[in-house]
């Protein structure tokens, strides 16, 4: 086995070597580089739901490879109480235990089934944090067992390729979703993983109201309060709807249609004020970046972006292009889901009325 010391945030830490290892899911102990802008953002969005609490959390990753991720929730914020780190494989637990004391933190190490420990840890966490190699849902039905009311339940998906509609079968399947690409594929696959969480927590009588989510790269990350309450979790579910697509036109549907995908979260992504807040902490640009357009996107409250093309050819790129679109009485906001993207209060029939009227600008 080939490891290598390496520095992350505030953490100093024991993985295998990236250079040695071109597919993480190779190494001995699993460890992904690129997920370090998933991991600050995580570390702001600990630290924000602490302060919201005011009080330290009992945190539990029961996926935690070589636990780089709980131990910087352990050194870069003051948000936690009790940490419990978890992996099924020998080798991490090993590595794992390396590594907390490498960076003096202390915390509970378990070498278990994800979902067994999340269901012997009933009620006993205010923080759940499912961040696995390709899927969480196996692990989701769990993680509700072990959530407290009112706590924080976080997830990353890796398994883009599903949720965006490139595997309809394996989408219905793992998500319980009817996909179809669109030109809005990267929206749908973060609402098709919302609305799968939404109905798991439902079916165990919680409701999740979504504090951030969002898409980088090759992964979707979503955390939310989890409520519990059979009537929370009922009214939920009215979030839950079919995106019907004809052509550029889409609309929000409460029935299955032919041409329609779902059932898809049609509800808010995220709070703005929320998202508004961690940019503002966040020191790291592309962060900062990232955090700033989502507090913007999440004012809009239409379930898709838009692409520029699909409104013809153009003359001008996204930024004036939404611009131009306040300046004639429609509410727009560029997305972080696609650089030739917007997000409009705004019907598709409207849009090309406005660009041929103004003829394609």
């Amino acid at each position: 086995m080939s490891f290598i010391l390496l520095e992350e945030g505030r953490a100093r830490f024991w993985a295998p070597d990236p250079a040695k290892y071109a597919d993480p899911a190779n190494a001995p102990v699993f460890y992904n580089r690129y997920m370090s802008r998933n991991r600050y953002i995580s570390v702001l969005v600990l630290d924000a739901f602490s302060r919201m609490e005011g009080r330290r959390l009992d945190v539990c990753e029961p996926l935690s490879a070589t636990g780089v991720r709980g131990i910087r929730y352990a050194l870069e914020t003051n948000a936690v109480g009790r940490l419990v780190l978890n992996d099924i494989s020998k080798a991490a637990v090993e590595l794992m235990r390396k590594n907390l004391e490498l960076n003096g933190v202390s915390a509970e190490v378990y070498n278990e089934d994800a979902s067994i420990l999340l269901r012997r840890l009933r009620g006993e966490c205010d923080v759940v944090d499912l961040d696995p190699f390709g899927s969480p849902a196996p692990f989701a039905e769990s993680a509700f067992q072990a959530i407290r009311d009112g706590g924080l339940l976080c997830a990353t998906a890796t398994d883009t390729a599903v949720l965006v509609g490139n595997y309809r079968e394996k989408a219905l399947r793992r998500y319980g979703v009817r996909l179809l690409k669109t030109p809005f594929y990267v929206e749908v696959g973060l609402r098709a993983l919302l609305g799968f969480l939404a109905r798991v927590a439902a079916a165990n009588d919680f409701a999740l109201q979504p504090l951030i989510a969002y898409w980088e790269r090759h992964y979707f990350r979503f955390c939310g309060r989890a409520v519990k309450g059979a009537r929370d979790a009922s009214d939920s579910l009215r979030s839950l709807a079919y995106v019907e697509i004809k052509g550029g036109y889409r609309r929000v549907s409460k029935t299955e249609g032919t041409s329609s995908i779902g059932p898809l979260w049609v509800g808010e992504l995220g709070d703005a004020a929320f998202a508004s807040e961690l940019a503002d902490g966040a020191e790291e640009e592309g962060a900062r970046r990232l955090l700033g357009a989502l507090a913007l996107e999440y004012t809009v409250s239409r379930p898709w972006y838009y692409l520029a093309h699909e409104l013809g050819d153009l003359k001008v790129g996204v930024s004036e292009l939404v611009r131009r679109l306040r300046e004639h009485g429609i509410y727009a906001t560029p997305t972080h889901m696609s650089p030739q993207g917007f997000k409009a209060e705004a019907d598709y029939g409207e849009l090309l009325i406005l660009a041929q009227r103004l003829g394609r600008w």
